[in-house]
């Protein structure tokens, strides 16, 4: 398996937040069911943002059942964390509109 305890919410996170921003704020200069690159870079940041702090919290301490939260058996904090880095720099690096 590719994940472990909770780690695949290093997937389901930053997709459930890009599809919260395209609900919550349609961008108006696309056609409908699209998004713009600022729109998709924002939510997969924040959700790989909020998924690192709950890998964090999660992989904190050793559980008795011996559960741990792996992605790709990297604890899922890690790869959410370079996923928010990533979107981050491609954000500042590219002519964006914001929201």
């Amino acid at each position: 398996m590719i994940y472990r305890g909770a780690g695949i919410m290093t997937l389901l996170t930053p997709v459930c937040m890009v599809l919260l921003i395209m609900w919550l704020f349609p961008d108006p200069t696309v056609k409908a069911g699209n998004t713009s690159l600022a729109q998709f870079l924002i939510g997969v940041g924040v959700g790989s943002a909020i998924n690192t702090v709950v890998g964090l919290l999660l992989n904190r301490r050793i559980h008795n059942d011996g559960v741990h939260h792996h992605f790709f058996y990297i604890p899922m904090q890690w790869p959410a964390l370079a996923i928010c880095v990533i979107c981050a720099v491609t954000f500042l690096f590219t002519k964006h509109k914001i929201l």
